[in-house]
């Protein structure tokens, strides 16, 4: 795991941003961390190891479970997420919401595909109705979401933790939407790149997502559109921070 500069620790109020994969697809994770340091937030990337018979995507539920608890929020946010207004202040913006435990968006139509919910990034306050979520998100059989799967109402199914919690989202009495969960629009945290028409931070967060380019894509595209380096980051919060490392880092095959 990747921290921040201070060790993780129990605080009235504050925010841990956990992402992580089970390989290095992207270089988000310097991104993520530098919009961190930005807010004062904790920032914790995990490598996730495969299990034989366990779908990974679920394995993130694991990573989450164990990082709640350090902060009153837990921000979590896939690997192929990137921040993309560092003016963002993540502390005021989720205390407007301070009534709920689950703070989520929508997603955008994309290419005809929706889905209910996007568990690519969201918050998690740190309660005990939070911890009991993830245990019955992680004791979900995706067999029997697949089969109770109703298309028109939920839209496209993904075979992972996002159908497992919409399934508990919308099943489970003790975690109603408007009590337990609030769902916001995506245009709040969950943009594609075509969301974007004038500026990198015109939107907050990009997350990479189509179902007719890669990633990979998508990425180098939204680079090129706005004169940006590998990070997303602005410039003026790389001075002083030597990424010759980061640029020459490896990444997976995509895949």
């Amino acid at each position: 795991m990747l921290f921040s500069k201070r060790l993780l620790s129990p605080r009235r109020s504050g925010i841990t941003i956990v992402s992580g994969c089970d390989r290095i697809r992207f270089k988000s994770f310097v991104n993520h961390k530098l919009f961190a340091d930005v807010n004062g937030a904790n920032y914790v990337w995990s490598f996730m190891l495969r299990r034989e018979g366990m779908n990974p995507y679920l394995r993130k539920i694991e990573i989450i479970q164990a990082a709640l608890g350090a902060d009153e929020w837990v921000f979590w946010l896939d690997d192929d997420a990137y921040f993309t207004d560092f003016s963002w202040r993540l502390i005021p913006y989720v205390e407007r919401f301070a009534k709920f435990d689950l703070v989520i968006c929508k997603s955008p139509v994309n290419q005809g595909a929706w889905t209910f919910v996007s568990s690519g990034q969201f918050f998690l306050k740190s309660t005990r109705r939070s911890a009991q979520f993830l245990d019955a998100v992680r004791k979900v059989k995706l067999d029997d979401v697949k089969k109770w799967w109703d298309q028109e109402k939920y839209g496209m199914y993904t075979n992972g933790d996002q159908d497992a919690m919409v399934y508990v989202l919308s099943t489970d009495s003790r975690f109603r939407e408007g009590d337990f969960f609030t769902r916001l629009e995506y245009t709040e945290f969950n943009s594609r790149e075509f969301h974007y028409r004038d500026a990198p931070n015109e939107h907050r967060l990009l997350h990479l997502a189509s179902s007719s380019k890669t990633k990979e894509q998508l990425l180098s595209e939204f680079r090129d559109r706005f004169e940006l380096n590998e990070f997303l980051i602005p410039p003026e919060h790389l001075e002083g921070i030597d990424i010759t490392s980061y640029s020459n880092l490896n990444l997976a095959l995509p895949g």
